[in-house]
C-alpha cells in the first residue's frame, strides 16, 4: 500500500475546513475567537476567513458587543441562503427530502410516496427528489455542496454501499454513494436512518448518552455515547433482533424479530388495515398496539441496560401511538433515563447536515 503524506495543499484544505465546521458549530464567532479555539496563526485565520468570505460560505457584521479600546468588533457567520445541502429520507412510509442551508436551517422540504417496492423504481424516485430539491435551488440563487442519504434497513455508510431494504423484495447490494455522486457531481453521505435521525437531533440539542428509536413502518434505532454517535449502530437493527423463534428467523422473512410484531406495518397487518390508519385512529386497535408494547419491551430494556442512556427518544410515525410506547417503556427505570417522544425528529434533515459536514471537509475552493 502507497504511503500517504501531507502536502502544503492538503494542509491547506484542512485548515480551511477546521475554520468552516468552528464556524458552523458555534454559529457565530469573530476572527480571534477561532486563533484561540484552533490554535493556528492570526496569517491564517486571516486569510482563510477572506477566502471564505469571498466564496460566500459566511458572512460578516458589526458586532453589538462592545469592543476594547472603542475598536469595532466584527462577528463571522454561516452564510446558509448560499450554500445548502440535500438530504433524503427513503423510508417504506415516504420519501422525505429536505434543503439545509449551512447555518443548518431547513430551506424547503419535499415529500413523495414510497410507491412501487422495486429497488430502480425506489432508487429512480430518489434521483427524482434529489434533481427537483437542486433545481428549486438554482431559481432560488443556492448551490448545493452536498447530498445526505438516509437509507432504511442495512446500510454500510463508511463503504457507501446500501446492502439491503427488508421493504424492497428485490433489492441488491448497490453502490449508492458512487451512484448518486456520478448523477448529481457532488460529495454524497450515507447513514443509517435513525442515526441520521440522532444526528438531527444532537445538531439542535445537546446529548450525551442518548439511545434513539424510530418506530414506523420499520423499527431502528441508534445510538450516542459521551456525545458521540457510534458508527457502528449502522449494522445495528433492534428491529431484526429475535424475540419470537418460531418458523423462519429474521433476516428478515418478518418472523420471529421485534419489527414483525411491533412496527406499524405488523400492527396493520395483524389488523387488516392500511399503516396509516393506526396512526389516524389507534384508540381502534389498543389491543394490538399494547400487545407490540409488551413484546418490543424487554429487548428495549435490554438495549438500555447494555447502553445505560440518560435519554431515549421514540421518534417515527408510530411514536404517537401512546399505548405501544408506554408498554414499550414496562422494564425501564424512570429514575436513569428520561423519555421523550419527537414524531418530528428527520432523518432528511440529518442526512442534510452530515453532507455539509461531509463535503467541507473533503472540499476544494
Amino acid at each position: 500500500m502507497p504511503k500517504k503524506y501531507i502536502t502544503q495543499d492538503t494542509l491547506k484544505k484542512k485548515n480551511l475546513a477546521d475554520i468552516l465546521l468552528l464556524i458552523l458549530d458555534k454559529k457565530q464567532t469573530t476572527r480571534r475567537e477561532i486563533e484561540y479555539e484552533t490554535g493556528f496563526s492570526w496569517g491564517t485565520v486571516s486569510s482563510n476567513v477572506t477566502l471564505l468570505l469571498e466564496k460566500e460560505y459566511i458572512t460578516e457584521e458589526k458586532s453589538e458587543r462592545s469592543a476594547a479600546a472603542g475598536r469595532s468588533t466584527y462577528t463571522l457567520k454561516p452564510c446558509g441562503n448560499k450554500k445548502v445541502g440535500i438530504g433524503i429520507d427513503i423510508c417504506r412510509s415516504g420519501f422525505t427530502c429536505e434543503v439545509v442551508g449551512i447555518d443548518f436551517a431547513v430551506k424547503k422540504k419535499l415529500t413523495a410516496e414510497f410507491g412501487e417496492a422495486v429497488q430502480s423504481k425506489v432508487i429512480g424516485r430518489a434521483e427524482e427528489l434529489c434533481r427537483e430539491a437542486a433545481l428549486w435551488c438554482e431559481k432560488n440563487g443556492m448551490q448545493p455542496i452536498g447530498i445526505g442519504i438516509a437509507g432504511q434497513g442495512y446500510v454500510d455508510g463508511k463503504l457507501g454501499i446500501y446492502m439491503n431494504n427488508y421493504e424492497v423484495p428485490d433489492w441488491k447490494p448497490c453502490n449508492i454513494k458512487r451512484h448518486f455522486e456520478n448523477v448529481f457531481n457532488l460529495p454524497v453521505y450515507l447513514g443509517h436512518d435513525p442515526k441520521c435521525m440522532l444526528i438531527a437531533e444532537m445538531t439542535r440539542e445537546k446529548y450525551d448518552d442518548c439511545v434513539l428509536v424510530r418506530l414506523d413502518d420499520g423499527i431502528g434505532m441508534s445510538v450516542a455515547l459521551d456525545g458521540r454517535i457510534i458508527d457502528d449502530t449502522e449494522r445495528f437493527e433492534l428491529g431484526h433482533t429475535v424475540i419470537e423463534p418460531d418458523g423462519k428467523l429474521c433476516i428478515c422473512g418478518k418472523r420471529g424479530c421485534v419489527e414483525a410484531y411491533c412496527s406499524r406495518k405488523a400492527i396493520a397487518e395483524a389488523a387488516g388495515v392500511m399503516p396509516n390508519e393506526i396512526s389516524e385512529a389507534p384508540e381502534k386497535y389498543r389491543e394490538l398496539t399494547v400487545e407490540a408494547g409488551k413484546r418490543l419491551a424487554l429487548p428495549l430494556h435490554n438495549i438500555c441496560v447494555i447502553f445505560n442512556p440518560k435519554k431515549l427518544i421514540f421518534t417515527g410515525t408510530a411514536s404517537r401511538i401512546t399505548e405501544l410506547t408506554d408498554e414499550a417503556c414496562t422494564y425501564l427505570d424512570k429514575s436513569k433515563v428520561t423519555v421523550k417522544i419527537k414524531p418530528e425528529v428527520s432523518a432528511a434533515y440529518g442526512a442534510a447536515v452530515e453532507s455539509i459536514r461531509t463535503a467541507i471537509s473533503s472540499f476544494d475552493i
